[in-house]
């Protein structure tokens, strides 16, 4: 809980008990009544009486809150506990403070037996007490709702990130290894088109190693894609047809990092792609949602599929957007469909 939040539970709080023990007293402003049979009006003695009340609300609000726990270490600052002696103590010594301070100081009143003031103060601040408590209970179930919530987000972050590394581990290995083969193949036959090669592969891996936010704006992802598709387009040349339209008032809706470069990734590594029969894949946007949609023409010897990719981003969005990836498969086309968060 934040601590303004906090503070102002308790100084609300103990402004509420100290109206409520008092409220015999309050209603004697009008002057008449059943009450001014058994109570007198008096100002100054009100004002001290609700004052006091308030003073030790807000006392035992900091010391059940605050000062105790201390004393007892192994609680932590969300463990309750109601400490009885100390509490039980804190209100015998108000008790004697007030009997003692107001008789004192209101003269008109002095004359009352001691037992009264004993019942009076008695009554009045263990009622407060038990009222105090009561709060003091719901602050502490507050807290360690709230250190529940921040444990699950620190959770859900670390594991957030592992997920995202797996996945860069997961595209590195076999995109590294085709890319150095493609390269070979053109430093031999174009050196002046292997110097973009360099350029968009030193981009892309620059991307993979910088730390990134899980949620990305689709236009930044799209820019780092850009660099993954150019290199596919050398690799690939004719055999594969890339085309990306996404509408400007998209670009700053957000999309898990990586998405969209494992999704055609994907499309490439478990389809075939020639001049002949060139792969198609189409990036845009439908529903809310970014749709990533190839024809399917699948190698004839396919490589070991473990879904690995589509799982780990599926728990990432559901994780992150709070909604899965639609994946669907017809005769002809392979879409997965993303999320796109506001």
């Amino acid at each position: 809980m934040q601590p303004v939040f906090e503070k102002k539970i308790i100084l609300y709080s103990s402004l509420l008990v100290a109206l409520l023990m008092n409220i015999p007293k309050l209603l004697q402003v009008r002057g008449n009544g059943w009450v001014s049979q058994f109570v007198t009006f008096n100002l100054p003695e009100v004002i001290f009486q609700l004052g006091y009340n308030f003073l030790f609300c807000w006392l035992t609000f900091e010391l059940n809150l605050r000062w105790f726990p201390r004393l007892r270490p192994g609680k932590g600052g969300t463990g309750f506990a109601v400490y009885p002696l100390w509490n039980f103590g804190l209100l015998l010594l108000f008790s004697a403070i007030g009997i003692f301070t107001q008789r004192h100081l209101f003269a008109d009143t002095s004359h009352l037996p001691l037992r009264f003031y004993r019942a009076t103060y008695f009554a009045r601040l263990g009622l407060s007490l038990v009222l105090v408590m009561l709060m003091v209970r719901i602050i502490y179930l507050l807290r360690q709702a709230q250190a529940r919530e921040l444990e699950t987000e620190q959770l859900k972050s670390r594991y957030l990130r592992s997920e995202l590394e797996l996945m860069k581990q997961h595209l590195n290995p076999h995109f590294f290894f085709n890319s150095l083969s493609t390269l070979s193949g053109i430093v031999r036959e174009n050196p002046a088109r292997a110097q973009q090669f360099i350029s968009h592969l030193s981009r892309i891996f620059r991307n993979l190693l910088q730390e990134q936010q899980q949620l990305i704006p689709l236009k930044d992802e799209l820019q780092q894609l850009h660099s993954f598709t150019e290199l596919l387009q050398m690799r690939f040349e004719e055999g594969i047809v890339i085309k990306v339209e996404v509408p400007v008032r998209y670009l700053d809706r957000q999309v898990p990092h990586l998405s969209l470069q494992l999704l055609i990734e994907n499309a490439a590594k478990h389809n075939r792609a020639s001049a002949t029969q060139p792969l198609r894949v189409e990036v845009f946007v439908q529903d809310e949602e970014i749709w990533v949609r190839n024809n399917l023409q699948p190698v004839h010897f396919p490589q070991e599929y473990s879904g690995k990719g589509l799982l780990n981003l599926n728990e990432r969005c559901r994780i992150l957007l709070k909604k899965e990836i639609t994946i669907l498969r017809t005769d002809q086309h392979f879409i997965v469909k993303i999320p796109l968060h506001a």
